[in-house]
């Protein structure tokens, strides 16, 4: 355990991100898709398959755009989730992408 400015670490202690659920495959395209995920998840991990996407992740549908969230290929994000959260991809280059969605539970 160590104390820095007034906050108490454990280094030892782990924050499970969840177990693996329901497992997805979102095409991103020359234009935005947005997919509803699974009632009651609170946190997903996305990895960028083949070549770099824009997302957007909110509450309801979602609109992904050229300014959206950037994930390069390969890249690999863990990430709390909204209630009702729809996440929503396109392409960020011409590469034909994946984006390979691990609800959690």
């Amino acid at each position: 355990v160590t104390k820095i400015g007034g906050y108490t670490f454990n280094p030892s202690a782990v924050e499970p991100l969840g177990t693996p659920a329901t497992a997805r495959q979102i095409t991103a395209g020359a234009s935005s898709t947005n997919v509803a995920l699974t009632a009651g998840v609170n946190r997903i991990s996305i990895l960028a398959n083949g070549g770099a996407i824009r997302y957007a992740i909110g509450s309801g549908a979602q609109t992904a755009t050229t300014a959206s969230h950037f994930i390069a290929s390969g890249e690999r994000l863990d990430i709390k989730l909204p209630v009702d959260a729809n996440i929503a991809v396109r392409l960020a280059g011409a590469t034909a992408s994946i984006l390979e969605v691990t609800e959690l539970i």
